[in-house]
């Protein structure tokens, strides 16, 4: 949910599903996976593994995670956020700041996109967006997992650079040297937003950007 103090300030909760909530999903769904299971072979006897009672189980696991996954999130934020204001963007760990983009030095913006090849979390053929803001060789990165339909709505708000693979940027001909040269920049925002980004919603997402593009419409090719 965003916080918007005015026009010219903005607040982004972020990381609604951080590693700890994640953890705790797992850790979740293994306990609700044993106690329903020894519910189960306790009324459904069988010689060896009890294969019913496994999958009523994991049915039963599966229900209650995703029910109660909701809550945990309401109620178990990362204490992540970025808050662009006229002084720049800041990452916040609480009331501590993780990176700082002044808006009153020279910065460098990166926006770029990958389809997603293998279904994780994130079904497969959504697109990873991001947007890294870079000053003094620090990066300041989020990004978002979008459809299609959302990636291409992003798209014409401001390009966004499709990343190649390194296999395919290094079969880039010579008389691209720009592209090639671009792809190198946005491979190393690509490590900075693996490593430390701020994951937002979709609509999160689209808010900053647009944010930016109305606050600071220098900093977005």
């Amino acid at each position: 949910m965003i916080n918007t103090a005015s026009e010219t300030s903005l607040s982004i909760p972020v990381d609604r599903e951080h590693g700890a909530l994640r953890l705790s999903l797992v850790l979740l769904f293994a306990g609700l996976w044993v106690i329903a299971f020894v519910i189960a072979n306790a009324i459904i006897s069988s010689a060896g593994f009890n294969i019913i009672a496994g999958i009523i189980a994991f049915a039963v696991a599966a229900l209650g995670s995703r029910l109660i996954e909701p809550t945990l999130k309401a109620r178990w934020p990362s204490g992540r956020a970025v808050h662009v204001d006229a002084e720049g963007v800041r990452l916040m760990l609480r009331d501590k700041v993780e990176t700082v983009v002044r808006s009153n030095d020279a910065v460098s913006a990166m926006l770029w996109r990958f389809k997603i090849t293998r279904r994780t979390r994130v079904p497969k053929g959504w697109y990873m967006v991001a947007c890294a803001l870079e000053q003094n060789d620090l990066y300041l990165a989020v990004y978002t997992f979008a459809s299609p339909e959302q990636a291409e709505t992003l798209h014409k708000i401001t390009r966004f650079t499709d990343l190649m693979s390194e296999k395919t940027a290094s079969n880039v001909k010579q008389d691209s040297l720009r592209v090639a040269g671009e792809q190198r920049r946005l491979r190393v925002a690509e490590t900075h937003r693996w490593t430390d980004g701020a994951e937002m919603t979709y609509e999160d997402f689209q808010a900053y950007i647009q944010q930016l593009n109305g606050q600071f419409p220098q900093w977005l090719p």
